[in-house]
């Protein structure tokens, strides 16, 4: 657009120099000037209106993809809830009574643990998963509690905790929350404000989990963060 104006203007002067002896040509001149004014000033304006679009688009597309996480989170913690049912009503053959017991007790902890988080009471939820945790480390929902505990600083906005216990998530061999916990530690940098760091955790997650369900959102994640 630079380049047209300084064409205009050496036009413009052209025409001053052959106008000035002229006042016929001097009004023709005046008459152009005012027409190509309006016409950058057009330019401009449609310009300003298209960025304007692609910024309110972007805008859109983060609102709707901060939506679908609360929806993938809701479901994540249904899901939870069920496997914990399913692991009380298991068939527990060949072991004793009192382990079938204290295994119930567990179970009925963590279903309790997940009502109060999903009851927004992160305090009592952290303190029961903290409790099934160092209880009870080689249990089978202990990578899921630890995963819940950050949940529960995250849900209090204690953004730097949350990225502590995420990340101990990847301690357990055979946990099934490794991509919830990957997507959990790169919105822990971008709720800290670092984007560089954001950036690169979720494309480690597209790297390392490509059959993930979160891998489609965090392309576009991805693309509206770098501005593109």
């Amino acid at each position: 657009m630079g380049r047209c104006i300084g064409i205009v203007g050496l036009a413009l002067f052209l025409c001053v120099a052959c106008a000035s002896t002229n006042p016929e040509m001097e009004q023709r001149l005046d008459n152009w000037e005012v027409e190509m004014s309006e016409e950058i000033e057009t330019l401009k304006r449609a310009v300003e209106a298209s960025y304007d679009r692609e910024r309110a688009l972007a805008e859109r597309l983060h609102q709707t993809e901060e939506g679908n996480t609360v929806l993938r989170q809701e479901m994540q913690l249904m899901r939870d809830e069920m496997s914990a049912a399913r692991l009380q009503v298991a068939d527990d053959d060949g072991q004793e009574k009192q382990m079938r017991s204290a295994a119930f007790s567990i179970i009925d902890d963590y279903q309790a643990a997940l009502e109060d988080y999903n009851g927004r009471r992160y305090n009592e939820a952290l303190d029961t998963f903290t409790e099934i945790v160092q209880a009870v480390p080689d249990n089978k929902l202990a990578d899921n509690a630890q995963y819940w505990m950050g949940e529960c600083y995250y849900g209090m906005a204690k953004y730097q905790q949350a990225l502590t216990e995420f990340t101990k998530v990847f301690a357990y061999r055979k946990t099934e929350k490794d991509d919830d916990a990957q997507l959990k530690i790169a919105r822990c940098y971008q709720a800290l404000g670092e984007r560089e760091k954001a950036l690169a955790t979720f494309q480690k997650l597209v790297d390392d989990f490509p059959k993930s369900e979160y891998v489609a959102a965090v392309q576009r994640e991805m693309k509206y963060l770098s501005g593109l």
